[in-house]
C-alpha cells in the first residue's frame, strides 16, 4: 500500500528543480555551471531521498599532447549525471530551515573536439616542424567515473503544503578520463559555489 500523499500538511513525495555556477578548485582552473531535476519520497520531516539527472557544462582545459614540446586544448565539454541523493533538515519546524544535501553519481559524457598547438615560447620556425598536428585525430573521448557532490544551506517554506526554495553552496567532484590520438589523460575537478532551487 502506497503511504499518503499528504501528512501533517505536508508532502511525502518532493519534486524539485536546482541551478549552481561552480569555481574550479585546484589544478583545473576551468568553471562550471549545471542544472538538476530530481524526484523524492521524504520519510520523515528531516530525511528525503531520491534520484535526479544533472546537466553540467565544464569550460575547457590544456593537457599533455602526447608528443613532446606539444599540448592539447579541449572545447568545453558536457555531460549528463544521473544520481541518488540524501538530504537532512536540521529544523524542519521553522521558516528558514538550514540542511545538509549529497549526491553519488556517475557521468555520461559527449564526445567533443580539441585543438594541438606547439609549446608557448618556441620561434615560429618550430611550428613548421609541427604542421603535421592538423591532421591528427582531433576527436576527444571522455568517461567521468562516479562523482559526488555535498550541498549545505537554507531552505525557505512557501504555502503550507510543504513547497520551498532553497539557497546555498555546493562541493562538487568528479573525476574525468581524457582519450585522445591513443593518448590517455587522468583529471580530477573539484568544483564549489552558490547554488539555487525549488521543491514542491
Amino acid at each position: 500500500m502506497l503511504p499518503p500523499l499528504y501528512a501533517q500538511g505536508n508532502r511525502k513525495y518532493e519534486i524539485g528543480a536546482k541551478g549552481s555556477f561552480r569555481f574550479s578548485i585546484g589544478r583545473e582552473r576551468a568553471n562550471n555551471y549545471n542544472i538538476d531535476l530530481f524526484g523524492g519520497y521524504k520519510f520523515n520531516r528531516h530525511i528525503s531521498a531520491g534520484v535526479g539527472v544533472q546537466y553540467v557544462d565544464f569550460g575547457g582545459t590544456v593537457l599533455p599532447g602526447g608528443i613532446e614540446r606539444v599540448y592539447v586544448r579541449t572545447n568545453n565539454y558536457r555531460a549528463f549525471r544521473p544520481y541518488v541523493y540524501g538530504r537532512y533538515d536540521i529544523l524542519p519546524s521553522r521558516k528558514w530551515t538550514p540542511f545538509v544535501a549529497a549526491r553519488l553519481g556517475f557521468g555520461i559524457f559527449a564526445k567533443s573536439r580539441l585543438s594541438y598547438g606547439v609549446v608557448f615560447g618556441y620561434d615560429d620556425s618550430d611550428k613548421e616542424d609541427f604542421a603535421y598536428l592538423k591532421d591528427l585525430d582531433h576527436t576527444l573521448g571522455i568517461k567521468g567515473p562516479v562523482f559526488a557532490s555535498i550541498d549545505v544551506g537554507y531552505s525557505l517554506q512557501v504555502g503550507k503544503r510543504g513547497s520551498k526554495f532553497s539557497f546555498g553552496f555546493s562541493l562538487d567532484m568528479q573525476p574525468v578520463r581524457f582519450e585522445y590520438n591513443h593518448h590517455k589523460e587522468m583529471r580530477t575537478r573539484f568544483s564549489f559555489g552558490p547554488t539555487v532551487g525549488f521543491t514542491f
